[in-house]
């Protein structure tokens, strides 16, 4: 990822899409019963999903392999930190969060049969990944994605990993047409995340509400999926 694009991870963590997106989180994991001891949340970042992470995990740890943000998470509250997958992996979670964190690996299939490996029997992988490839342009490049899903695919990638998925759902739905149409014209769309006051609060009541449509059912189509696979 550009330098400016993480350090972006930081400055928006109030903004109405961050906020949102861990609505989502909340509702996907609360549909799911989602209930354990321990977490961990790989890809960490600067830790803005701790506190969503931990209300349902008391012991939440994370990877994360910026060290400048790994200073930053010292402060929030994680009980351990890695700073390496396989020292992250060497343990065992009653769930794995990564968030917005699979489109940046290029060999996805092999992360997730290695999250599978750090999972208890019964545990949750929550991920968020960015929809349909149809909508790659700069943010994607930008971001070093390497990839955008589809919701059958990520489904289908997930089973054959041996996950049983228990819950797939687009986000960001009502938004969904003038994102799209932003990324389509090239536009990274960073401007949508640094709102007046008035607007980021209205967008994130539409993704608010949103998320709690979602607790009931999955949304048809949206920028982003939510997905939840427990380990048999």
């Amino acid at each position: 990822m550009e330098k400016e694009a993480f350090a972006l991870l930081e400055r928006i963590e109030d903004s109405w899409w961050y906020r949102g997106r861990e609505k989502m989180i909340r509702s996907a994991l609360t549909r799911a019963s989602a209930r354990g001891t321990s977490a961990l949340d790989f890809g960490a970042g600067y830790g803005g999903m701790q506190h969503a992470l931990s209300a349902y995990f008391p012991r939440v740890s994370a990877f994360e392999p910026e060290s400048s943000a790994r200073t930053s998470l010292a402060s929030r509250g994680y009980v351990k930190l890695y700073a390496s997958q396989e020292e992250a992996f060497a343990n065992t979670f009653d769930c794995i969060g990564a968030f917005d964190v699979v489109e940046h690996i290029e060999d996805d299939r092999a992360f997730l049969k290695a999250a599978y490996g750090a999972l208890v029997p019964g545990g949750i992988l929550a991920i968020t990944v960015p929809a349909f490839p149809f909508l790659w342009s700069a943010h994607d490049v930008n971001h070093h994605h390497f990839r955008r899903y589809r919701r059958g695919d990520i489904r289908k990638l997930l089973k054959e990993c041996g996950y049983t998925v228990e819950y797939a759902s687009y986000w960001n739905f009502a938004l969904f047409v003038p994102t799209a149409t932003l990324r389509l014209l090239g536009k990274t769309g960073a401007s949508g995340l640094a709102l007046p006051r008035v607007l980021d609060s209205l967008f994130f009541a539409v993704v608010y509400a949103e998320s709690l449509i979602a607790r009931l059912i999955p949304l048809p189509w949206g920028t982003g999926l939510v997905v939840i696979a427990r380990k048999q």
